[in-house]
């Protein structure tokens, strides 16, 4: 069962993301339904519609994680499971870490994460040398980050062989316009 991208909005709506993680999740979505549908154009069986769903959902407790420190993967699959979609919850649970490397709905929306740094697509290593600048500051987390991104490069060389693509080619999507007219214009968060 995949829930409504309208369901998907409300809950967004009520969680209070902030409009900067909106527009990374939106990206997100952008980079995974392109993804998604090169694969099922090359022949790979993939749930669009829940992979979209996933990615718009992906970091439905982000800001949550920051009050409490808690792993927002992990509350935003047990989010999803509460409301009855564990399979969106699985997906969402896993979009920081994978535990396989099975070409799924859930690799696409991981990868898609890694290549999107706020609100635009950029390569693995520009990703990954942020995230090492803003949460590398212990030998730990560093080590985490460099195991996150050769899982990530391994990710990148099945997707990009499977559907035939460049990913350097993803970058191109930052060309194009905002697809938030399509789902209530900029002042989709405002309260009125």
């Amino acid at each position: 069962m995949i829930p409504s991208r309208r369901w998907a909005f409300d809950i967004i709506r009520g969680s209070g993301m902030p409009y900067h993680i909106f527009c990374h999740s939106m990206m997100v979505r952008r980079v995974s339904v392109i993804i998604a549908y090169m694969l099922i154009k090359a022949g790979r069986n993939l749930d669009i519609r829940l992979i979209d769903r996933a990615a718009l959902l992906h970091d439905i407790c982000k800001m949550d994680s920051i009050d409490t420190g808690n792993n927002h993967a992990l509350m935003g699959r047990q989010l999803m499971e509460k409301l009855g979609y564990p399979r969106l919850g699985e997906i969402i649970g896993q979009h920081v870490v994978l535990e396989s490397l099975r070409l799924n709905e859930t690799m696409v929306v991981n990868y898609a994460d890694k290549r999107v740094m706020h609100d635009r697509v950029v390569t693995l290593s520009q990703r990954f040398v942020d995230l090492m600048d803003r949460y590398g500051k212990d030998d730990g987390k560093a080590e985490m980050i460099l195991a996150l991104y050769k899982q990530a490069t391994e990710e990148e060389s099945i997707i990009t062989e499977m559907a035939g693509l460049d990913p350097l080619w993803l970058n191109n999507l930052n060309l194009i316009p905002g697809d938030y007219p399509l789902y209530g214009g900029y002042g989709f968060l405002r309260k009125d």
